[in-house]
């Protein structure tokens, strides 16, 4: 199975008044990840977006397992579960980087729309529609 994987550096301004991160900003560093690995595959958002199809986040859930601390490098691995013609479930494990143990895990799955917010089918934009398959077939997760 091939997951990629984003490392982030926690900043200062990622956690709270505890030196915790605050666990609003691992939406933020699911984001992070989602991109780069879209990036890395040969889809980038902004060609997503160039043809109309937005990536609105619909559900998502994030299950806390251990704190991350200012100035930690951690590993955001994203792996595609499931693709849909208009809709996309993405997984991600965080880890401190070198270390097995999650500090998080975690999923998104997003509708595929117009700017408009209606639904579309990726199958309608063969190009795009391959580039993502492929994608996906890299990135499927163990269980699917």
């Amino acid at each position: 199975m091939a997951e990629h994987c984003t490392t982030i550096r926690v900043r200062y301004a990622d956690t709270d008044a505890g030196g915790v991160v605050y666990h609003a900003n691992y939406i933020v560093w699911l984001e992070a990840a989602r991109t780069e690995c879209l990036r890395a595959h040969d889809v980038p958002y902004t060609e997503l977006q160039a043809v109309g199809v937005h990536l609105p986040v619909v559900d998502l859930g994030v299950r806390y397992r251990r704190p991350v601390l200012y100035d930690q490098l951690i590993e955001v691995w994203v792996s595609i579960q499931e693709l849909g013609r208009a809709r996309v479930h993405f997984t991600y494990r965080l880890h401190l980087a070198g270390d097995s143990k999650p500090l998080a895990t975690a999923y998104t799955v997003h509708a595929v729309t117009d700017s408009q917010g209606r639904v579309l089918r990726l199958d309608r934009y063969p190009d795009l529609w391959k580039k993502i398959l492929s994608a996906s077939a890299a990135l499927s997760h163990p269980g699917a």
